[in-house]
């Protein structure tokens, strides 16, 4: 299987962002616990090279405690500044608010002493489904932004400006690469839901997927869906099928829904805190 995602409005995206970098003063760069690494899109590090950016591990409920202080460290020795958040919580968020508030603290001395107000404009940047818009929705403190749990929502970049914060923020489209060529990479994203569900076959990435949270997880597998260890990632999935009274209308063991239903549960949260590194 080979997974390639990168339609139009990506790239359509990546020249906006180009063009309105020269107005931006720093960078928010969302990366979901989970596969942070994968998330590290080669594109927007070259945007981004020339400015303040703040690293924000989102969605790190999702991971173990002892995960989400690893990847911290590992991203503050490259010299980076690393949060790691969930995006719903408002402790989050204020965390989020102080680094935005340091990060930009040049700017915002310098057009303070000048007499002049213009807020710190912030451009918020990840792969699809990483958070952006839920991030800018909570600091914003009401809808602003459209959020699914789908990549590919947002399709243009939007201002929203947070008078009460004193930010302007640039939500941007979820961006992937134009070139797959690491599908390891593409897995992850894939995975993680940074990948629309259409462009992937589901039991192939489910028995990727398998095969990665049985050596991680494999009393909460087998818990979860009451069946016997099973090293086989297929054998497991039609367990899992069987489990679950998953048949066609043939009344043949129905493969691809047991595939869903367990890369949903992964990225839901129902597997418990797991990660896939």
């Amino acid at each position: 299987m080979f997974i390639h995602w990168f339609p139009g409005h990506m790239k359509k995206a990546l020249v906006e962002l180009e063009n309105n970098l020269s107005m931006i003063d720093s960078v928010v760069y969302m990366l979901d616990a989970r596969s942070p690494l994968a998330c590290i899109n080669e594109s927007f590090e070259k945007l981004i090279e020339n400015k303040p950016v703040l690293y924000v591990i989102n969605k790190s409920d999702l991971i173990p405690e002892k995960e989400v202080l690893y990847w911290e460290r590992f991203f503050h020795d490259l010299g980076k500044r690393c949060i790691a958040i969930n995006s719903l919580d408002s402790k989050s968020i204020n965390v989020v608010v102080e680094n935005l508030r340091f990060l930009n603290s040049g700017v915002i001395n310098k057009y303070r002493s000048k007499g002049i107000k213009r807020a710190p404009r912030i451009m918020v940047l990840g792969v699809p489904n990483c958070g952006k818009s839920t991030l800018i929705n909570t600091l914003v403190g009401r809808k602003k932004a459209d959020v699914a749990n789908t990549p590919g929502v947002t399709r243009n970049i939007n201002w929203t400006r947070i008078p009460r914060l004193g930010f302007d923020l640039l939500d941007s489209p979820g961006v992937l690469y134009p070139d797959f060529a690491d599908q390891e990479k593409a897995y992850h994203l894939a995975a993680i839901g940074s990948v629309k569900d259409a462009r992937f076959d589901s039991i192939e990435l489910a028995k990727w997927l398998y095969d990665i949270l049985l050596k991680k997880i494999p009393d909460v597998i087998c818990d979860r869906y009451k069946i016997e260890y099973q090293e086989s990632p297929i054998l497991g999935l039609e367990h899992i099928a069987k489990s679950r009274g998953y048949f066609s209308d043939k009344q043949k063991l129905d493969i691809e829904r047991a595939a869903l239903t367990f890369i949903n549960d992964f990225r839901s949260g129902a597997l418990g805190k797991v990660s896939l590194l």
